[in-house]
């Protein structure tokens, strides 16, 4: 491979692969200039980072320059979709917000890369992945520093000025990745775990209460029972006003889809195509030109082997002469004609066998291959193999019945090959591998027989006539409907599903799993409270939505947050009034059997309940009790009544089973500062965004 090709490549998946907050730098001179990339002369803007307006047309230029080095990486011939393009201007914006961040912060804290560093991790000691990548021999493994330095040489003196374009945005990464590592180091370094930490950890892994509880669910309150008027609700709301502040923007969406299903009319009409085909294919005398023709997908010249073929076909094919139709088969919603276009004999054996896998235990290969001697000898007495593999075997084969399908010869390692290679059908043998022991049976003779089929699809999909009624459903449907009322009705009264997408963000490109809904995301972001949409084609579907609701970042409105506000303020009563229930029954009483009783209650055992595990069991989790259990020190007394997450117990400790001694805290000490080092590195980019006022306005346009 040529220097040129190895830069180009590198450099292209070096770009590509530096979304989030793993690496920045400038794609090109042209696009270093603040002013270019920030400029808004055209006032339109994707969006800002630090009160510094991103110009879409400029964002476009960098979009563009990055999908062409995504299409060089993929090949030439590469096209471009639609969910490739959006995975460019994602990473493309990455880019942008960390430059227009990260590299404020290396100025001021002086981080930066030497040219001794640079050469560093092109030939040094610390070479950089992405190098060593490009400069290992695939075939012995081996990294030559010297082909590096030669190839940089020749670049610098000799090379045409797109590779040294090339080369110097290789080496603006591994500039920027430096710094990002630096400045993330130096972060990092700055958390510590102690050695109060680890023992911390360790405890709350390992120390044990038993307890008994009563827990009076805040689920045994029905929400009728409780009512509120707007009033109440929001002056419980103001009291807790920060609970319900947005962290970013999204909305509420309800919609419903009609469907363009290809009906009984649709079915029968394919069914007839293919029943027609059957004869015109199978007297065709030019394959290629028929196939081309009549089928959604083009003739492939290609002979191929068994395993190529779906296996319900696969036996057909190679059994029968050239000119033999086999199907119809109905497949994935299509149906497909094969026809036998031509035989060949490839160079190499292709083989079919079975096996059943027993990995080796603590080295111990003489109790293994015991084991596989008595399952082979129940094999042979009459047992079914496939039974025996769905026992025994220990890989993904065993729930096939041990079945490894048709391979090529070498396509296995060489114990295993070569006992297939040399045996006949219905051989069985072990086989010891690198893998275990193998109990191997072969279920097909060795062929080097090819075949090349024609294939004839039709996808059985609606028609125009179908896709229309759809479409007209939908806009009549549109045409009936004014507000979020009147959609309501519609749906109660056609009797439609209606789904809900609760929080959908500006830059979502799927609504509630319904896939291609991008034009219902950006209808979203522009239209106002209570507005019902156009019908948008999703797929191949119709959808039509109505906003339920808009939520700010950063506001606390009342209508948007009322579902919310209204069950916290239902789970609050409910607590109160359980709480005075439970009083009523903890009065006078002198065991926690006696309070159950006078709840009707069962009294629930905790049994081994750990401070990491915040679970209850049939309640679920619930901080405040678990750590209640943990903050009481005294056993064999009645406590309560607590208010918890999901509940309000009355609650007594058997027995508090401290944790062991253990000396050596190093490895919870390493865990607890590797979870600190993880938190802290993505804490710390969302802080600087925020910092920076990053505003995301790309929902506008694309």
């Amino acid at each position: 491979m040529s220097i040129l090709e190895k830069i180009r490549k590198r450099s292209g998946i070096a770009i590509i692969a530096i979304g989030g907050a793993i690496a920045m730098f400038v794609i090109s001179d042209a696009l270093n200039s603040n002013t270019r990339i920030f400029g808004n002369s055209n006032n339109t803007t994707v969006g800002s980072i630090a009160g510094e307006d991103i110009g879409v047309k400029a964002f476009e230029q960098k979009v563009s320059h990055n999908a062409e080095l995504t299409r060089q990486q993929m090949g030439a011939e590469a096209q471009m979709d639609q969910n490739t393009m959006d995975m460019v201007r994602e990473q493309t914006w990455s880019q942008l917000v960390n430059e227009g961040i990260m590299n404020g912060e290396y100025e001021e804290l002086g981080i930066k890369i030497t040219d001794e560093e640079l050469m560093d991790m092109f030939a040094g000691e610390n070479i950089h992945p992405q190098v060593k990548q490009s400069f290992t021999n695939p075939e012995t493994g081996v990294f030559d520093k010297s082909l590096v330095i030669s190839n940089i040489k020749q670049i610098t003196e000799k090379g045409d000025e797109e590779t040294k374009k090339r080369l110097h945005e290789f080496e603006n990464y591994l500039v920027q990745d430096g710094m990002h590592k630096k400045y993330y180091s130096l972060i990092r370094k700055g958390v510590y775990a102690t050695s109060l930490d680890a023992k911390s950890a360790f405890e709350n892994r390992t120390q044990t209460i038993d307890a008994d509880v009563v827990a009076l669910s805040y689920f045994s309150v029905p929400d009728s029972s409780i009512t509120a008027d707007d009033a109440e609700l929001k002056s419980y709301m103001n009291k807790n006003s920060k609970k319900y502040t947005e962290k970013e923007n999204s909305r509420k969406i309800e919609f419903v889809i009609f469907n363009a299903v290809a009906n009984h009319d649709d079915t029968i009409a394919t069914q007839t195509w293919v029943a027609d085909q059957l004869n015109q294919f199978g007297t065709s005398t030019n394959d290629t030109l028929y196939v081309n023709a009549n089928s959604e997908t083009p003739f492939d010249a290609t002979a191929k082997p068994q395993s190529a073929y779906p296996t319900d076909v696969a036996d057909a094919l190679f059994s029968k002469p050239v000119g033999s139709i086999i199907g119809p088969v109905f497949a994935d919603g299509k149906y497909s004609i094969y026809k036998v276009a031509g035989i060949k004999e490839d160079t190499i054996f292709h083989m079919r066998a079975s096996h059943i896998l027993f990995k080796t235990e603590n080295g111990d290969t003489a109790a293994t291959l015991k084991l596989a001697n008595e399952v082979m000898a129940k094999i042979k007495g009459g047992v079914d193999f496939a039974s025996m593999a769905a026992q025994y075997g220990t890989d993904g084969t065993a729930q096939k019945g041990g079945d490894l399908g048709w391979f090529s010869e070498g396509a296995m390692v060489k114990e295993f090959n070569d006992a297939v290679l040399n045996g006949k059908k219905g051989d069985m043998r072990i086989v010891k591998t690198q893998f275990g022991i193998h109990i191997l049976k072969i279920t097909e003779d060795k062929t080097k027989k090819l075949v090349c089929a024609g294939v004839l699809t039709k996808t059985l999909a609606p028609s125009e006539n179908t896709t229309t009624t759809a479409y007209n459903a939908a806009s009549q449907f549109v045409s009936e409907v004014t507000n979020i009322e009147t959609f309501n009705q519609k749906v109660a009264d056609n009797k439609l599903t209606k789904m809900t997408a609760e929080y959908v963000r500006e830059n979502d490109k799927q609504v509630a799993g319904v896939q291609d809904a991008r034009e219902v995301v950006r209808w979203a972001y522009n239209a106002k409270q209570g507005a019902v949409s156009e019908v948008f084609t999703v797929g191949e579907q119709f959808m039509v939505a109505v906003l339920n609701s808009i939520r700010e970042k950063g506001k606390a409105d009342f209508e948007t947050a009322k579902p919310r506000v209204e069950a916290d303020y239902k789970k609050e009563k409910k607590a109160e009034n359980l709480l005075e229930k439970a009083k009523t029954a903890f009065s006078g009483a002198s065991t926690l059997q006696a309070v159950a009783d006078k709840l009707q209650l069962a009294v629930t055992p905790l049994t081994g309940q750990t401070f990491e595990n915040n679970n209850i069991p049939y309640l679920g989790p619930d901080n405040i009790m678990v750590g209640t259990l943990f903050g009481t020190k005294t056993t064999g007394k009645l406590f309560g009544p607590i208010k918890g997450d999901n509940a309000v117990y009355i609650y007594s400790i058997s027995k508090i089973n401290p944790s062991a001694e253990q000396a050596d805290m190093a490895t919870y000490k390493t865990e607890v500062q590797s979870q600190l080092a993880q938190r802290v590195e993505y804490a710390t980019f969302e802080t600087l965004k925020e910092i920076n006022k990053v505003e995301d306005n790309r929902y506008r346009f694309y």
